[in-house]
């Protein structure tokens, strides 16, 4: 069973009376039509549930987790936004300088939030997560189909 709110499918599955380990089921709804955004957003669709289904365990499990792939999940987003925005400047998406100011409060926030983790101020690993994949999740299905009318003049 799944529940779809503004284009995020969220796994309702149960196993044993308990949610799958699954946030997000890929959905075709997320497609932009360009193979490069497309596949960086099926791999940052996968992470995202990687990383929530391990946080999901607790205790020291989640924290060494957490601190071992949050920083190469950054990374990847960092070069998940440059492809994008790279692509949109080629296609002159009039909303490039907006799109891009999105990508560049993200990073600032999952920055301090990291930060806090670090200064067990947040040491909530698994709702971390969630906000973070429920914030990638909404960008993808909303501020990206924006520009999917652009972005297909540079597929043809």
């Amino acid at each position: 069973m799944y529940n779809y709110v503004k284009g995020i499918y969220f796994a309702k599955k149960r196993r044993n009376n308990k949610m799958a380990n699954e946030l997000v089921t890929w959905s075709d709804d997320f497609l932009v039509h360009n193979a490069a955004i497309d596949e960086q957003h099926k791999s940052l669709v996968k992470m995202a549930n990687e990383f929530y289904a391990n946080c999901q365990k607790g205790g020291i499990l989640a924290r060494v987790y957490f601190f071992e792939t949050i920083k190469g999940t950054l990374r990847y987003v960092k070069t998940h936004f440059s492809t994008e925005e790279d692509i949109m400047k080629k296609a002159n998406y009039p909303e490039y300088e907006e799109h891009k100011k999105q990508h560049e409060d993200f990073i600032i926030h999952v920055q301090e939030q990291i930060s806090n983790f670090e200064k067990q101020i947040n040491p909530d690993s698994a709702g971390f997560v969630k906000i973070l994949t429920d914030w990638i999740l909404q960008h993808i299905a909303a501020s990206d189909k924006d520009y999917i009318p652009y972005i297909a003049k540079l597929n043809v």
